[in-house]
């Protein structure tokens, strides 16, 4: 199951709102200044719905992930879980 971490910040809040509109994705209440983000199969984002510039864009993994970046564009991101052990 994929997961990112998105740090608590207004420029980031796009991303959780955008995956709380989702179905089959879940978004934990904040926790030491980060948002966790999963589901189950593929995590979709597309940055121009979410209506981020392409500098937050491009650092929005800079709370982590568990799981794969299948396709990183520059408007559509695909992570996937990975099924390597910890």
């Amino acid at each position: 199951m994929p997961s990112i971490y998105v740090v608590d910040v207004p420029e980031f809040r796009p991303l959780v709102d955008s995956a709380r509109s989702k179905e089959g994705y879940s978004v934990s209440e904040q926790r030491k200044g980060y948002y966790k983000i999963e589901t189950t199969g593929e995590m979709r984002f597309n940055r121009k719905e979410m209506q981020l510039k392409p500098a937050l864009w491009y650092g929005m993994f800079t709370g982590g992930l568990d799981g794969e970046i299948k396709d990183f564009g520059r408007d559509e991101v695909v992570v996937i879980g990975t099924n390597k052990p910890l």
